[in-house]
């Protein structure tokens, strides 16, 4: 069974969904991402598709604008 991997991982202000390491749509939230990245592994499943969804970062280690802190993965601002 082929395996497809989802990533949503923190993009400057916004979040990231990648497919199999194929740069996706940008969203507002981590939550957004992560939903798309659900409903689009879902339609895999259903194809036979063996799948991984891995999230990087966390929402609450983020400024209120949505830019990481110091803290966000060793990262700094921009």
């Amino acid at each position: 069974m082929p395996m497809v991997a989802y990533r949503v991982a923190p993009n400057g202000q916004k979040w990231l969904v990648s497919r199999d390491g194929e740069p996706g749509m940008s969203y507002v939230s981590q939550e957004a991402a992560y939903e798309v990245a659900v409903s689009e592994a879902a339609g895999d499943l259903r194809t036979g598709h063996e799948i991984r969804i891995e999230v990087l970062g966390s929402a609450y280690e983020r400024l209120g604008d949505g830019s990481p802190t110091l803290t966000d993965e060793g990262r700094t601002p921009a």
